[in-house]
Parts: structure tokens; sequence; C-alpha cells
């Protein structure tokens, strides 16, 4: 039994990737560029709770979680190759959005996260749809935010759902590059890059979710929710 995405997803997603239309990227540096401020509403694709970094309050209840799950839900089940999967999973499905294939989502997420993806993917402007696409290269952070399981005794059903954040950072390369050959000196090099890299960060936040059943037909994630947010745009709104 596969710990993350099972044989036939990654089978899914190695089958769809190949036929992914790759959106040329323009410069997306700065969020406070002319095309950011054409922007009629803020970059969101779903209305979930924005979850910019890990909470320390959680960790505790996550290491339970997983012993849980380890010890009586699935004993294959190990943090490492999930998170490994996850990465996988959003370059395939940003990408699908980002081109507007929402008939290849289905398997990959659920019917109503397609339905309200859609439905605000017909609001973006060019530019922030130019930002939903998601190379692994790119991810600079990630992290299992929250492990939440699900049990009915009722129906002795057993769900796992797995809240994950991801830091996008488009064209990282060009921030070293900064750093390392810019033409002022190398402290002043630095602080620009970083200030650029605070600026250009994108926060993805994906919930991941399993029937870990003893009856459950099948072993694969699916999405049931996700969103691509600006830090820097959010705050300018509130």
């Amino acid at each position: 039994m596969a710990s993350i995405l099972s044989r036939s997803f990654l089978m899914m997603s190695l089958r769809k990737s190949s036929s992914l239309k790759r959106i040329p990227i323009v410069s997306t540096r700065s969020i406070s560029s002319d095309h950011q401020q054409q922007d009629v509403r803020p970059l969101m694709l779903m209305d979930i709770p924005r979850t910019p970094y890990p909470n320390i309050l959680l960790v505790l209840k996550n290491f339970v979680s997983r012993a849980i799950i380890s010890g009586y839900f699935d004993s294959t089940f190990a943090m490492k190759p999930f998170c490994d999967g996850t990465r996988q999973a959003i370059t395939v499905v940003s990408q699908l959005i980002a081109n507007g294939q929402f008939d290849d989502l289905p398997g990959f997420v659920t019917p109503e996260v397609i339905n309200e993806v859609k439905q605000n993917y017909g609001n973006l402007s060019s530019h922030q749809k130019q930002l939903i696409p998601v190379e692994e290269r790119e991810i600079v952070f990630s992290y299992p935010y929250l492990i939440g399981l699900i049990m009915d005794e009722q129906t002795n059903k057993r769900m796992v759902e797995i809240t994950m954040i991801f830091h996008v950072l488009k064209n990282p390369e060009s921030y070293r590059d900064e750093m390392l050959d810019g033409p002022r000196n190398a402290v002043s090099n630095w602080i620009s890059a970083v200030k650029k890299i605070r600026d250009g960060i994108i926060i993805c936040n994906y919930r991941f979710l399993r029937d870990m059943s003893s009856d459950a037909q099948d072993d694969s994630w699916i999405i049931t929710g996700l969103n691509h947010w600006l830090p820097n745009e959010y705050l300018q709104q509130n």
C-alpha cells in the first residue's frame, strides 16, 4: 500500500503532466508591479484559511496524530514520502489549473474544489494566471501544517486530512545571481535580494484527504481544498 499518492495517482500524474502546456512566465519578482496594481482583486483560488507558517502549538498534536496513523490506520505511512508526493501533486494540479484544464482535474481534486477554483479562475488577470503554475524547483519551503483525524464510530470510517504549506518563488536562480553578481557591494546586493524574495513569495495551501478505513478500496489521496495567494497583497487589503 502506498504511503502517499497511490501508484494510480502517480501514473495519472505522469500521463497528464506529459501533455501539459507550459505557461511562459514573465518577470514576477515584485508584487508591487504595475501589473499587480491593475488587478481587480487579490490572487485567490479558494476561500479557505490562509496559512503562511507552521504553528508550534500544533507540533505535539501532529506527532500524536502520526503515531495513531502508523499504529492503527496504516503501518506503512511515513511523512517524508507523503511530503515528497505532495510536491509532485502541486506541480501537476497547479499546471492544469493554470492552463484551464479543469476537465483533467477529476481524480486529483474533489468536484467541489473544481467548481470553486474554476469560478475564481475566471476572475483572475492574465498576470495572476501566470503565477499559478508551480515547478518543483520553485518550492523553497514545504511543511505539514495540520494532520487531522476524522473518526466515525457508527460507520467505522477513518479519514486522514493533512494540510500542507508551500512557499513558492518564481525564477529562484535570478535572486541568487543578484546576490552574487550584482553591481553593488555584497551587503547591499544581499539586502536588496532578500527584500525581493520576501515580496515575491507565493504561498500555496493544499488539503489532502485519504480514507484509511479497514474496508477502504482506494489508498490514494485527493485534494479537498487549495489556494495560492500573495502575503504582501493580502496584507495590503487588510
